[in-house]
């Protein structure tokens, strides 16, 4: 599972915490994506809502993926689920255009 955590992008937001936990501490800065609820039916967007501990149905913006400090990281909030990771790498794949299959 991946964390969904608060952080201050342009706004105090949620952002799923794409950086491997192992590694987290010993990092300065983490790679997040942002959560909005302004979904545009794109195939670099996951769903997520309720069941993963946001407020409203939303969607992670994997086109919007950015390297923050960790130190503008919130409250936890939830959790993105194992299988819900196929909908994630496959997000990622399309904004980055590498084709793996």
């Amino acid at each position: 599972m991946r964390d969904i955590v608060l952080a201050h992008l342009d706004k105090t937001r949620p952002v799923l915490v794409l950086t491997r936990e192992p590694v987290r501490a010993a990092m300065r800065r983490v790679t997040v994506a942002p959560i909005t609820s302004t979904a545009k039916g794109l195939s670099t967007e996951v769903p997520v809502g309720p069941a993963n501990g946001l407020d409203q149905e939303s969607v992670v913006s994997c086109d919007n993926i950015v390297t923050i400090d960790k130190a503008a990281l919130g409250r936890h909030v939830g959790y993105l689920f194992a299988e819900q990771e196929h909908a994630l790498a496959a997000a990622i794949a399309n904004a980055f255009s590498l084709r793996f299959w």
